[in-house]
């Protein structure tokens, strides 16, 4: 019965499976036409270009995964599968400033991924003591949502600490937010595209999830406020940091010159560096 339940599908997660599979179908598509062209003007290798495809793929199982999975513990795993991953396809190039994106994007979400599993170990703790510690009961989501008014309020308060900072780091919410630059100009055009399309609506599916349960043990709005603050927070710091225009939202100051711009070959602009593009973000 319980291994019936480790996998669950509801009106939450169905639009994001949706799109899960949408932009991952769509992306492949681009990729097939995006590193041929790297690897025709020798930017990847042979070996490069299977790593790529490879953990390609398991990006996309392990955002599947994380989206329906009933199991918290599982759902933890499948976002740090995520994070091995997409380091590797952010250094997929190996230049001196792809190297340093990856090891930013992997230290910083290495450290916010750990305060998750705490923080999911201490959501564990408060669910053994009603659910029991025998099986995986105490780790299913739909177990936990029915006796959630019966969990204590003040290790879930501290759970949910662990897991908004934990998981909201992969979201970009900020003062964590400093690996996304990085991670966008130096990793291929398709992983800019996941990263944004996927593993951040992810992570804040995650948080999400743990939201509705520590609601229902405090009988507060407290989780909510307190994501509505770090939402504001990054909204003024994106402000601030670009000096409150949108004109200097520019990736490099070196411009594509007007001839190349101007092309509406999508091969042209697939085979260009990405620090020589303006961004689009």
């Amino acid at each position: 019965m319980l291994l019936r339940e480790q996998f669950f599908i509801d009106a939450f997660n169905v639009v994001l499976v949706t799109l899960t599979a949408f932009v991952g179908l769509t992306t492949a598509l681009f990729s097939r036409l995006y590193i041929r062209i790297e690897s025709e003007h020798g930017r990847v290798s042979s070996a490069q270009l299977r790593l790529y495809h490879s953990m390609y793929q398991l990006f996309i199982a392990t955002m599947l995964i994380a989206l329906t999975t009933n199991n918290l513990g599982l759902m933890w795993v499948a976002m740090e599968a995520a994070t091995l991953s997409t380091v590797l396809l952010v250094t997929l190039y190996r230049t001196p400033a792809s190297l340093e994106a990856g090891w930013k994007y992997f230290i910083l979400c290495g450290v916010g991924i750990a305060q998750a599993l705490f923080g999911t170990i201490l959501l564990y703790f408060a669910a053994e003591k009603i659910l029991g510690a025998e099986g995986v009961g105490a780790w299913l989501w739909t177990h936990l949502n029915v006796v959630k008014a019966q969990l204590e309020p003040a290790v879930l308060s501290l759970a949910f600490v662990f897991l908004l900072v934990g998981y909201g780091t992969k979201v970009g919410l900020a003062p964590l937010h400093n690996w996304l630059p990085d991670a966008h100009a130096e990793g291929p055009t398709p992983i800019s595209a996941v990263l944004s399309g996927l593993l951040l609506n992810v992570a804040m599916y995650a948080v999400v999830r743990c939201k509705v349960l520590v609601e229902g043990s405090l009988q507060s709005s407290l989780p909510g406020r307190m994501l509505m603050g770090f939402g504001l927070c990054r909204s003024y710091s994106r402000h601030f940091f670009s000096g409150g225009s949108e004109t200097s939202n520019v990736c490099s100051p070196t411009r594509p010159s007007s001839t190349w711009a101007s092309s509406r070959s999508p091969s042209a602009w697939v085979g260009r560096s990405r620090t020589s593009l303006p961004c689009c973000t």
